[in-house]
């Protein structure tokens, strides 16, 4: 079974979310354990304090070293240890897909406040990795996200097992964006479906598809394009 464990001041925030689409289907199923570890539990003192102002002054309380490690040293296994951090470099859909086919439990410390203290980070943390360049609350929707990424790829967690092959970014894809969906009704507001998805012809289909993944990918992904021209 994988494990995956979010080290959090929120637990019930994890919790919540644990209980919808991936995270719910892969621990109803028995193939992956997802678990939220309070970092107050862990806390320094009576006050359940986690935090303390940076040394240096500035803005904001930084997340003391302690408690974050005492978090760790109580988890049964040894995981990788990932930091959810607006410095890390962007999580990608070749993360997720690493992380799916190695078994290695993973922690994910979801930062909170101005940061977390960098000798922590120095000892403990073996990759931080951010959800894009913006600034958000907390760590704990970018770690959700990267969680489920990674679940969603895992053999038997999604009813179709053919649905991540046809994902935008999918090497089925050449790593670009997935091809434009219809459904009923054959005409909305004056549209259409393009008749040759309701022609039966799946080799017509499979052609209008790959083009039109390849169109939607040069108008709103060129960069995606250029990597793969890159890596040629």
């Amino acid at each position: 079974m994988r494990r995956f464990y979010f080290l959090t001041v929120h637990p019930d925030f994890i919790g919540a979310y644990s209980g919808f689409g991936a995270f719910k289907a892969a621990t109803v199923k028995g193939i992956a354990e997802t678990k939220a570890v309070a970092l107050r539990d862990f806390a320094v003192d009576r006050h359940g304090s986690v935090d303390d102002h940076p040394y240096g002054g500035g803005d904001g309380m930084v997340l003391r070293p302690e408690p974050l490690a005492e978090a760790l040293k109580s988890l049964p296994v040894k995981p990788r240890v990932i930091l959810t951090s607006p410095v890390g470099r962007v999580w990608t859909q070749h993360d997720a897909e690493h992380h799916a086919t190695d078994p290695q439990p993973l922690a994910f410390v979801c930062g909170r406040f101005a940061g977390v203290d960098q000798r922590f980070i120095d000892r403990y943390v073996d990759a931080e990795y951010s959800c894009g360049d913006v600034i958000l609350t907390g760590g704990e929707l970018p770690a959700l996200m990267m969680v489920d990424s990674i679940l969603r790829l895992i053999p038997g967690v999604l009813g179709n097992p053919e649905s991540p092959r046809c994902d935008s970014f999918a090497d089925s894809l050449d790593g670009g964006l997935e091809y434009a969906l219809y459904t009923r009704p054959p005409i909305f507001e004056g549209e259409a479906v393009p008749p040759v998805l309701m022609s039966g012809d799946h080799s017509a289909i499979a052609k209008w598809r790959a083009e039109d993944a390849a169109k939607r990918t040069a108008r709103l992904r060129p960069d995606l394009v250029r990597t793969k021209e890159n890596s040629r």
